[in-house]
């Protein structure tokens, strides 16, 4: 996760909308004026709709047929079936296909301000109907008259005129490839050839199949028998849909398998064979009784259906009817839902806003043109000040899941969470003020939205609405609200012809290369005994600045989004030196600010001070408590969710040198006054009352007595009737014995277990202590390179074919260092003769999660064990079935020919529970490198170039693991070489 609204905000935004959700009702946020932080990314936890609505290309279709004068209006109708007579399009064969052209504008004129499109059939014969044999055909022995030669070249040109007429015709949904057979089947039923048979003949399919697949490039085409057209890459129309009669065409539909690629539909036939048994004797029969309607449903599932006809010739006054039909309605075709999104909170006008979003198809299909999806910024009347498209994003891949079980009624294979992201430049002209984030999906012919998301955040007009953003500011609050309902909007529309979009597009076209400026005035804003505090002057960029690198003594100490930072875990008494590095969201990096120095305090008062981070990876949290970045807070992040019964915070390895009263300074963020529980090595509780700190971004303390016991402690944080606040840090301080003078033992046997060309591993033998070794720093060339709780730890981000030096130290509870151990020298291996670009070290500079080591964002949810927790310098990941991890790209990478993850896994074998996606391909990690994990790490390479991966904009790396898998791993490195 990147980023949360203030948890109180966005719990009670759940909540309540959940309420919404029930009642069916409109929504309005409750809370006036009230943000959470907005100068780092802000993310929203959207909610399924459980409306039916009309969208366009699926779900019940109505039928025009050829006397008809006009489109039916139908509560979910947005395509429609039109039955053509031949000679209305072309009667002489020298007939133009402006003649077509003609026609189609006359019978379809103005459905595209209805956002109505057609699915046209034409046929020659309609029994009982009439028949429109062309000039020149020869007919009237019917068993001879579907034969002819002058019949299949009339044909296969008569397709290359509708290809020129319709296959870019906006009006056109799908091809019905009717022509042959009676009403178009390909069938002349009840009728024979002088063959005997009453099917197309080969030599038809291959004829009509050639044309057909040469005049319509950009039109799905669909045939009525999976039998036929067997080397062609067509949908198919079952006329007898899951008629008990016809189950062979069902069952055949599945086995040919197309719908990935190809459009599947078709008709509930109520005029023949055992439809009392199934699918039901009417319309109305199906759709109020469960057993035909869910029998229905799950041949939609099975043959991943996009719309049915026929059977939307039902009663909508009947209420058990028009129940059933909204329940059938979602599942048709595609229904995107959108699970959350991820988007900056505040942005400088010619500055970059990135947004990311997750979405599902939890529908039968997929959608089968590729419509761009845009972000827009709206004004409070929601007229639109700002729009932009995703580069380089295809909804044609947001696949709903497969192999449905009729018994557990869902997909065996679960639908894929899709992720989205981009990063838009904001102009530079742009007013300032708040602007709501919106989401849409749009008709190509108007770039008009139009496929809209199955959320309960609606705006009329077809946008899905996800926050605030300030331009120029932070956002005034986060009220997106009210909604409005999406089954009566009929607004939606699109036009005749295309024209060039007129807005942005999200990567801007053209390369960062300008640094920021130096961040100047470095300043000490304040020490402890464990902690120095900094703050500095922001810098500029041409695009924006997304991070600052804070160095002590020349070494990596963390990042910060905001321009303050606070130190921790150092040593009292000690003095340090200071510098900080502004970087844009391109990975350029400024040069280095004026260094600074600072001297922590003693310890003094036989006792000691020590802060700990409420984000610290040593720490627990449960339930909804989670981390979100925050620029004014110590570290850079805070610890939100926590209360209302729900989310829980534990500090651990709270050291006291001895047992005895102390003074707990609880650091916090609330906009309202609030409390929290504490439970002090799972001791009765207290109550520690915090007033408010005057807004969600400024930090307030309050202080508490606690017994602490000597050694390690746990400090719980909790509540069980409200919400707690947001949580920074808290300090111990006092009490205890001033007798712990002594320094653990020197670390022993120093060694390099292993080594690549950018990270070196060491371990060593423990030291022991008087009263408790609490941590070990690990020092590179003299300078700290990082700490560690074990006796091990991985070095990354190294220079291939160099030189280091390190050494340990022991460090107690007291902050007493041990000697250095003996120094290892070790050189790093050969690079290959590559550059080297690294995603992540995950040595939690910057903190994990939020930023990977390119200055982008990265993050992850639902492990076992939340975003999953820095371990030892490695993301250990927890996982049962379930979890996912996103890190941004967003950079050419086309100089880097291999990824390499340096991982291992609690049993080895984890291979097969990981699938990869980056730059527009997707694969198990097994898949991707034929390589093992083990328990060890070792280095897993992917060749991008033999594996398709598009290095030029490769997006988003994501790694899910609900695949069938449950284990732990450890990823120490991802890196380009």
């Amino acid at each position: 996760m990147k980023g949360i609204y203030s948890s109180p905000f966005v719990k009670a935004f759940t909540v309540l909308l959940s309420f919404v959700l029930l009642t069916g009702g409109s929504f309005a946020l409750p809370f006036p004026g009230k943000a959470s932080a907005a100068v780092g990314p802000i993310t929203a936890n959207l909610t399924e709709t459980q409306e039916a609505f009309k969208n366009p290309l699926k779900g019940f279709r109505p039928t025009r047929f050829m006397n008809d004068t006009g489109f039916s209006n139908h509560e979910y109708g947005t395509v429609f079936k039109h039955y053509i007579k031949y000679t209305d399009l072309e009667n002489a064969a020298s007939d133009s296909v402006q003649k077509i052209k003609d026609w189609s504008n006359t019978a379809w004129a103005g459905i595209e301000s209805q956002n109505k499109k057609v699915i046209p059939r034409v046929f020659i014969v309609y029994p009982n109907g009439g028949e429109y044999w062309p000039q020149g055909v020869p007919h009237g022995d019917v068993t001879t008259q579907w034969t002819t030669e002058t019949l299949k070249s009339r044909l296969t040109a008569f397709i290359q005129k509708l290809g020129q007429a319709w296959d870019n015709d906006p009006r056109v949904a799908y091809i019905e490839l009717g022509l042959w057979g009676n009403w178009g089947e390909h069938h002349i039923w009840p009728d024979k050839l002088a063959d005997g048979t009453d099917r197309m003949p080969l030599t038809f399919q291959t004829a009509l199949g050639d044309a057909a697949s040469q005049a319509f490039q950009n039109k799905k085409v669909q045939v009525r028998y999976p039998d036929t057209f067997q080397n062609y890459n067509f949908g198919f129309l079952w006329d007898s849909f899951a008629l008990i009669d016809d189950l062979s065409g069902g069952e055949g539909i599945v086995a040919r398998n197309v719908w990935r690629t190809q459009v599947n539909g078709g008709e509930v036939a109520y005029d023949w064979g055992q439809k009392q048994i199934q699918p039901g004797d009417s319309p109305n029969d199906t759709l109020s009784d469960p057993n035909h309607r869910n029998y229905v449903i799950d041949w939609i599932k099975k043959t991943h259906t996009t719309s049915l006809g026929w059977i939307d010739l039902y009663d909508a006054g009947n209420s058990a009817v028009s129940q059933g039909a909204a329940l059938m309605q979602k599942e048709f075709g595609y229904r995107f839902v959108i699970n959350q999104a991820t988007y900056s909170g505040s942005v400088q006008p010619g500055g970059a806003m990135n947004v990311s979003f997750s979405v599902v198809n939890k529908g039968a299909a997929p959608f089968y043109y590729n419509w761009p999806v845009e972000a827009s910024l709206l004004r409070s009347d929601r007229t639109v000040a700002w729009k932009g498209i995703f580069n380089g994003v295809d909804i044609r891949n947001w696949m709903p899941g497969d192999d449905w079980n009729a018994a557990t009624r869902q997909y065996n294979q679960a639908p894929a969470v899709q992720q989205v992201s981009g990063a838009f430049t904001i102009p530079s002209n742009m007013p300032a003020g708040t602007y709501t984030l919106a989401l849409s999906i749009l008709d190509p012919y108007g770039y008009k939205p139009s496929a809209r998301f199955a959320n309960t955040n609606y705006y009329t007009g077809g946008r899905t609405p996800v926050g605030k953003v300030g331009i120029g500011m932070d956002p005034a609050d986060q009220n997106i609200g009210p909604f409005d309902q999406l089954k009566p909007d009929n607004t939606l529309s699109y036009n005749l012809t295309q024209t060039p979009y007129d807005g942005g597009y999200s990567g801007g076209g053209s390369a960062d290369t300008q640094a920021p400026t130096v961040p100047g005035n470095l300043a000490v804003s304040g020490t402890t005994s464990s902690s120095v505090s900094l703050t500095w002057s922001a810098s500029t960029d041409n695009v924006g600045v997304t991070s600052y690198d804070i160095y002590r003594g020349g070494a990596l100490a963390g990042s910060a989004n905001g321009n303050t930072f606070t130190d921790t875990g150092l040593s009292p008494n000690t003095s340090y030196s200071y510098a900080v590095r502004a970087k844009d969201g391109a990975g350029n990096v400024s040069g280095a600010s004026s260094s600074v120095s600072a001297t922590t305090n003693a310890s003094g008062g036989g006792g000691t001070l020590t802060a700990y981070e409420a984000e610290a990876a040593a720490n627990t949290r449960t339930g909804a408590a989670i981390i979100s970045s925050c620029s004014t807070c110590s570290g850079g992040s805070k610890v939100g969710y926590v209360g209302n019964n729900d989310g829980t915070l534990q500090f651990n390895g709270i050291s006291a040198s001895a047992a005895g009263t102390y003074t707990m300074t609880v650091s916090y963020l609330s906009g309202e006054a609030r409390s929290a529980q504490i439970r002090v090595n799972g001791g009765s509780p207290s109550t520690l009352n915090m007033p408010s700190t005057g807004s969600w971004t400024a930090i307030g303390t309050a202080t508490a007595q606690v017994q602490l016991n000597a050694g390690n402690n746990t400090i719980h944080f909790s509540n069980p009737t409200g919400w707690a606040p947001d949580f920074d840090r808290i300090q111990i301080s006092g009490g205890g014995s001033s007798g712990d003078t002594q320094a653990p033992t020197t670390p022993t046997n120093l060694s390099v277990p292993g080594k690549t060309s950018s990270s070196v591993s060491l371990a060593w033998t423990a030291s022991t202590d008087n009263v408790g070794v609490t941590q070990y720093v690990i020092y590179r060339n003299g300078n700290q390179a990082g700490t560690s709780a074990s006796t091990s730890f991985t070095d990354t981000g190294l220079n291939a074919n160099t030189a280091y030096t390190y050494t340990v130290k022991a460090r107690d509870a007291a902050g007493n260092l041990s000697a250095a151990s003996a120094a290892v020298n070790v050189t790093t291996n050969a690079g290959g003769g590559t550059n080297v670009l690294l995603v992540d070290n995950f040595d939690n500079s910057p903190s994990w999660p939020g930023s990977n080591d390119l200055g982008k964002w990265s993050g992850a949810n639902s492990f076992l064990n939340n975003a999953g927790v820095i371990d030892s310098g490695a993301l250990k990941l927890e996982y049962n079935n379930n979890g996912w991890l996103g890190t941004d790209i967003t950079q050419n990478i086309g100089g880097y020919s291999k990824m390499v993850i340096r991982i291992k896994g609690a049993n080895g074998g984890e291979q097969n529970h990981i699938q990869l996606t980056l730059g527009g391909v997707t694969q198990t990690l097994a898949d991707f490198s034929g390589d093992a994990i083990t328990t060890s790490y070792k280095d897993v390479d992917i060749d991008l170039v033999s594996k398709g991966v598009d290095r030029t904009t490769p997006g988003q790396l994501t790694m899910t693991f609900w695949h069938g898998g449950n284990s732990s791993v450890w990823i120490d490195e991802i890196r380009f070489e």
